[in-house]
């Protein structure tokens, strides 16, 4: 009769430690490999930044074409040398909605073209209150996605979409000596122009051209990277939520925020490390860093005082 010989047979698995220690190296691979993910997810966020202010570069200058003017802003204030009855609020945004390609956007918003912003009319009409909302991608940092706001200056409690671009106004100091930035032009330009850069709320009375452009093309700022958090100023639509000065050094964050204090924020700055995207007037897109020089920095904002910025300065 044969007997059957048993064989032990082995377990075979991991161990306690065996285990814990492969935790741990994938927890090392991780570690190292996450900040590489994270820096790639930056650089395609900062790329179609990039593309986004290239893209409203390239509007203005279809605008500059059709009506021999950049786009231009109407304040809702009775300001300026010339103020129209019809002050309505229209911003700068809206007026090339079409170079945007954004016909039925901009045909919605007509109605508001006439009235008085204050007595309830221009782009406080009723009916504009959801065009108002309408969020468009190339207004808004995908390193900071902007958004709807209930915050903005003269728009609380409504909600606004908000624009991550502002045009630039110069370098004026903004509320003059109240303002903690002593690097500014004086007096502040911004509520009866017109000022020494491309866009400010009554550029409907000083239209700027591209012939007022003595400084050069290729080293004048025209829009750049704002965060509305940091800024009630940022209703998309709105002539006086569209544009920030070079006053306050580049990247300036105060802290805790103060988006009201409009005298120290309306400046620009970007989720970016290391700085922010600029559109110049000749529709190039550059990042500055926020380590720049203040008077460069100044310099490039102004259209026509004659500073000579070389390009390796920035």
């Amino acid at each position: 009769m044969l007997q059957a010989s048993s064989r032990r047979q082995t377990a075979v698995g991991f161990t306690i430690v065996e285990l814990l220690v492969a935790i741990a190296i994938i927890g090392v691979l991780v570690a190292l490999l996450l900040p590489a993910v994270q820096a790639a997810r930056e650089a395609a966020r900062k790329m179609s930044c990039k593309n986004n202010l290239k893209q409203l570069g390239l509007a203005v200058q279809l605008y500059h074409d059709a009506y021999g003017t950049f786009p231009i802003s109407v304040s809702p204030y009775d300001e300026g040398p010339h103020p129209t009855p019809q002050r309505s609020g229209k911003g700068w945004i809206v007026s090339m909605l079409p170079q945007l390609e954004q016909q039925a956007l901009y045909d919605e918003f007509k109605i508001g073209f006439a009235g008085d912003f204050f007595s309830g009319g221009g782009l406080k009409t009723p009916s504009l209150a959801d065009p108002m909302k309408t969020e468009l991608p190339v207004l808004q940092c995908p390193s900071d996605g902007a958004g709807l706001s209930l915050l903005q200056w003269e728009w609380t409690g409504e909600n606004v979409a908000t624009t991550n671009y502002k045009g630039v106004l110069g370098d004026t100091r903004l509320g003059g000596l109240f303002s903690m930035h002593a690097g500014g032009s004086l007096p502040d330009c911004h509520q009866v122009g017109p000022c020494q850069g491309a866009f400010h709320r009554v550029s409907y009375q000083h239209p700027v051209r591209m012939r007022n452009v003595i400084d050069g093309t290729s080293s004048t700022f025209l829009i750049g990277e704002d965060i509305p958090l940091h800024n009630n100023h940022s209703a998309a639509f709105y002539a006086n939520g569209d544009f920030a000065s070079c006053h306050a050094p580049l990247n300036f964050f105060p802290d805790p925020p103060r988006p009201d204090d409009w005298w120290d924020v309306m400046s620009f700055r970007s989720r970016h490390p290391g700085g922010a995207s600029f559109c110049l007037v000749d529709g190039s897109v550059r990042f500055v860093a926020d380590g720049i020089d203040h008077d460069v920095y100044r310099a490039l904002s102004t259209k026509g005082q004659g500073e000579v910025v070389p390009q390796g300065m920035y």
